[in-house]
């Protein structure tokens, strides 16, 4: 993330530019759209400058995460800043109305505006009594069961490639009762999310990939207590003898369409199967978000047959190929017909803001200039692996919390708690605060000031806030930044967590919940902590901190429990970076952390869990933790000729890119204490080049975690030996045949 400017560095530029007159605000704005409030050092004016290859007519669209913004269709549109301090960000998406996007993030601190946060009355508020169901939340996620071989051009040997199936009809029915527990249609990854359902019940998966035809078997499942994602496909029936599958392209290798439910777009391009006529033959398959289709329809054996592909406002009609087998369209033999859209998508050349007296405001915000992230492209390829929340659900995981009383249509908080309710209820202020002021430069980069509490019933509560961390790593920027955080300037959010129990939950035992709130005290719904754009509450924080019972995205409806299965993270301090200035130094902090280590312990079932084990590791010897701690699983296998180099890998990888995470997650599957990795574990998770282009190198899951690993791989040919013997290779493998978008 680029660096903000300071707003104490600029105050004495900021007064006087306030001290224009009111006239010249007005005329150096630029940017008025007529209303009523278009003048005043709030104002800001942002504009985009796009270019299109294609020469297509652009369409705007925007949105801010505070203040309010004109959502204009124009390059050109005006945001009132919020009143309070604050990093603030506002999103621009460019279309061309063929399936061509693409977006651009700009960020604005309103700290030197120095206008109050808005007051708000004091909120006590218990969380509602729910009846917890013993269970979990699962996703499907639904492929086609043929044999799809896709090959690139001509003479290329075909390789596979898994097709997900979006807006496939799904009914989830118990076994035992025939009741429905959940309906509804797959997503453009071809997913589905589930409510939560009790553990130990029973259900049939029927599904349907044509509007109007009757619901079939395509699965079953048994509701463990652990969540999951689960695979089905719907059945093939030999009558329906013509398999069609292919990949549809922009020219420029992108996905045609877009999709953000933050800014509320979702397209996708359509393939509808028709007779030579144009008479349609069933209903249009969607493309999914690998840019991929599959249907499959009764046709005569050696029908001439055509297909309609359509991207918003490009259409086009292509020929079906015949089939390779002599006799014609049958089931066993799936029909390729792949295609290239003439389209390519505009590029963003440049986005500004200005203040009323023309000064430039902020910057915009893109990965590090190097990063090997960059080129990756989709927003959820980080940070919500194990789901994807919507403001709806993440409005109702605050009101099971208690955090907010209800949530209206459009899913926004009906009465929120502030920032300062939840420091009071958990009593923060008194002398059991334990804090600390560091960068958390191998996670997310962040300057982080965590503090937290035990209060006297015995909860615990966690309070980070957030800043933007440094762009490189001279001591002189460390400070700066961190300097910054201090001051309270270019705060993003503070991220609390809480251990406590809610009535009816969890067998009333204590469990994680998350919070987040802007710099103004204001509760969020979402949150920006990787410049990869907003993610909603609280798979952006399930993501990292685990949720044994959570996969997919929290439910939409009123009355679940809050209940994830999540888990506190350890302070692992070899990944941090610290200020020279005194009592900020890692020396001066040490017995901080050690504190903090404590209570994240404290909110753990079991001494021999991962996180258990791994602080007790940590401090065996003292209040100070041991950086060079390797658990005694590797170096048992460090001492195997089979396993030589575990313990170099495990403290300059897993150390420093896997554990901090892992140790959160199922510790059944990801206890890195005692687990040794192998290819076999991790490779398709890691590596990718398989036909599943939905798992493929999903890992790390946090973007700056990757780059730092990418990056130290390629300077160090030991390092690069040691990652290709433990994880099978040393850099990620394209998908087959097309690339991920």
């Amino acid at each position: 993330m680029k660096r903000f400017q300071s707003p104490g560095s600029r105050r004495a530029l900021a007064r006087m530019a306030f001290a224009l007159s009111a006239a010249a605000l007005v005329s150096c704005g630029g940017g008025s759209t007529g209303s009523d409030q278009a003048s005043g050092p709030e104002q800001t004016y942002l504009s985009v400058q796009a270019s299109d290859p294609d020469g297509d007519t652009l369409h705007y669209r925007w949105r801010v995460t505070a203040g309010t913004i004109v959502d204009v269709d124009s390059r050109q549109t005006v945001w009132r800043l919020p009143d309070g301090p604050g990093l603030h960000f506002a999103y621009v998406a460019v279309s061309d109305g063929k399936g061509g996007w693409t977006e651009q993030q700009y960020g604005v601190s309103s700290d030197f505006l120095a206008t109050p946060a808005p007051a708000t009355a004091p909120i006590t508020r218990a969380a509602p009594a729910v009846a917890d169901v013993d269970g979990s939340m699962n996703r499907l996620r639904v492929s086609s069961a043929d044999s799809t071989l896709f090959a690139a051009a001509a003479g290329a040997t075909p390789q596979a490639r898994i097709v997900y199936l979006p807006g496939v009809q799904i009914q989830v029915v118990a076994t035992a009762t025939g009741a429905v527990a959940f309906a509804g249609r797959t997503d453009l990854a071809g997913e589905v999310d589930l409510p939560k359902l009790p553990a130990g019940s029973s259900y049939q998966i029927m599904c349907s990939t044509q509007d109007g035809t009757p619901l079939a078997l395509c699965g079953s499942m048994t509701v463990s207590s652990l969540a999951a994602v689960r695979l089905v496909s719907p059945p093939l029936a030999s009558a329906r003898n013509l398999r069609l599958f292919g990949h549809v392209a922009l020219a420029d290798g992108g996905v045609c369409g877009h999709e953000n439910p933050y800014l509320g777009v979702l397209t996708a391009a359509t393939v509808q199967l028709e007779q030579s006529d144009g008479a349609p033959i069933g209903s249009p398959a969607t493309v999914n978000r690998y840019g991929d289709y599959e249907l499959d329809a009764a046709v005569p054996v050696n029908a001439s047959l055509q297909a309609q592909i359509a991207c918003e406002g490009y259409s086009a009609t292509v020929p079906v190929p015949a089939s390779s087998d002599p006799a014609g369209y049958v089931s066993g033999t799936p029909v390729e017909l792949s295609y290239v859209i003439a389209n390519s998508r505009p590029a963003i050349v440049k986005v500004v803001a200005n203040g009323p007296d023309g000064n430039v405001r902020g910057d915009v915000v893109v990965p590090i200039d190097d990063s090997p992230s960059a080129a990756i492209p989709g927003a959820d390829h980080f940070l919500v692996y194990k789901g994807a929340d919507t403001k709806l659900s993440a409005c109702q995981y605050y009101v099971s919390l208690g955090a907010a009383q209800s949530c209206d249509a459009q899913g926004n908080m009906v009465a929120p708690i502030s920032f300062n309710d939840w420091l009071t209820k958990n009593g923060f202020g008194g002398p059991g605060d334990v804090s600390a002021l560091y960068v958390n430069q191998r996670d997310l980069n962040l300057v982080r000031h965590m503090v937290a509490t035990r209060s006297p019933s015995g909860s615990i509560a966690f309070s980070v806030c957030n800043s933007p961390g440094p762009k490189g790593l001279s001591q002189a920027e460390i400070d700066r930044v961190i300097d910054d955080n201090a001051s309270g300037f270019n705060r993003v959010a503070c991220v609390t967590m809480e251990y406590s129990s809610v009535p009816g939950v969890n067998g009333g035992q204590p469990f994680t919940q998350f919070y987040t709130f802007d710099a103004a005290g204001q509760l969020l719904l979402s949150i920006n902590l990787d410049t990869r754009g907003e993610k909603y509450m609280p798979g952006s924080c399930v993501a990292c901190h685990g949720g044994l019972a959570y996969n997919g995205k929290f439910p939409e409806q009123a009355g679940a429990s809050p209940f994830l299965g999540s888990r506190f993270l350890p302070f692992d301090t070899g990944n941090y970076l610290f200020s020279s200035a005194a009592s900020l130094t890692e020396p001066d902090q040490e017995e901080a952390f050690y504190q903090l280590n404590q209570l994240v312990q404290a909110t753990e079932l079991s001494n021999t869990s991962p996180t258990s084990t791994l602080i007790q590791g940590w401090y065996a010897s003292g209040h100070i933790l041991d950086k060079s701690y390797v658990p005694p699983a590797w170096l048992a296998a460090d001492a195997q000729p089979a396993t030589a180099g575990a313990a170099d890998f495990y403290r300059h990888v897993v150390a420093i890119s896997c554990r901090t995470c892992h140790v959160a997650l199922n510790p059944g599957q990801y206890d890195w204490n005692s687990i040794i990795l192998s290819p076999a574990r991790v490779s398709r998770y890691y590596c990718g080049g398989t036909a599943d282009v939905a798992t493929n190198a999903t890992m790390p899951n946090a973007l700056i975690s990757n780059d730092r690993l990418i990056q130290e791989i390629a300077a160090d040919p030991g390092l690069t030996d040691l990652v290709t013997q433990f994880m099978g290779c040393a850099a990620p493998l394209p998908d087959p045949v097309y690339p991920k978008r």
